[in-house]
């Protein structure tokens, strides 16, 4: 079980919640993960939970599919040979994947967390939460099983053998073909890296966005040893449309965190500009 969880109901508890993470973890710098559902969504990535239909993903035929039918699409394509930039590729365009992404704004996460609307476009009524994770603790209590090379400020660089396994494996190779290209063992993987930054495109850099890697299922939260590197804060349903508000006073909205001119349209359309 967690470390006893302290709630976020205005801008004010959330800087009690980072002075709380500074003394517990030694001012390391933190990510964050926005839920609005804090019972039911979990610290898992999208290709290991379900999808509409209430069924398993098929990660084989999903990956291969988009393979197939993105190259002739792509101006600029990944590199030969990166299965891990094809996988935030597919990331970037919707397709489930086994990374899940994060930020290094504890408002933009907050964001999130008081922003999911049901379909007639009111908040979510129901509690939400914040997750803020110690990435080098994180890849530090996997590093019996993986290797520390080329690791910077804790972090795991997209280069390193145990990235390109774990990206191989989600493309689809066979445990032989990964093991023998990257010499690490397929059945030994870390369940979970923290990568160090790779900014694909305009809106990973507009949420400072950050990545963690799974190798399976599991979900982070679930693990015993979580407590070295885990925090979840509970947010009221309550306090959601006031949090939601201060956000937007302070600029943090959705055009700007998704700046396309898409996000950019709907949110002048949420705004209700009438005559």
């Amino acid at each position: 079980m967690l470390a006893e969880q302290s709630e976020i109901t205005c801008l004010a508890s959330l800087e009690k919640a980072l002075e709380e993470l500074r003394l517990v973890f030694g001012g390391e710098a933190m990510w964050w993960r926005g839920h609005a559902d804090a019972v039911n969504w979990v610290l898992r990535p999208s290709v290991f939970r379900k999808g509409r239909n209430g069924l398993p993903y098929d990660e084989n035929a999903l990956i291969n599919n988009f393979l197939m039918r993105a190259y002739g699409r792509l101006g600029h394509r990944p590199r030969p040979g990166s299965d891990l930039e094809w996988l935030f590729l597919a990331q970037h365009y919707g397709l489930p994947t086994r990374l899940l992404d994060w930020t290094e704004s504890p408002l933009v996460a907050l964001y999130f967390a008081v922003s999911e609307e049901n379909c007639r476009g009111e908040l979510a009524d129901c509690n939400a939460c914040l997750w803020a994770v110690a990435p080098s603790e994180l890849n530090k209590a996997n590093s019996n099983r993986s290797d520390p090379a080329n690791a910077q400020n804790g972090l795991i660089s997209p280069e390193n053998s145990v990235v390109q396994a774990i990206a191989m494996k989600a493309l689809g190779s066979k445990d032989e073909v990964v093991w023998s290209r990257t010499g690490q063992n397929p059945y030994t993987l870390p369940q979970f890296v923290a990568l160090q930054t790779f900014e694909i495109d305009e809106r990973v850099v507009a949420q400072s966005g950050r990545f963690t890697l799974h190798s399976c299922e599991q979900a982070i939260e679930s693990l015993a040893d979580k407590d070295r590197y885990l925090r979840k804060f509970l947010i009221p349903a309550s306090s959601k449309p006031t949090i939601r508000q201060r956000l937007k006073d302070l600029g943090i909205q959705k055009w700007d965190l998704f700046p396309d001119l898409q996000a950019l349209a709907l949110g002048l359309r949420d705004h209700e500009f009438t005559n």
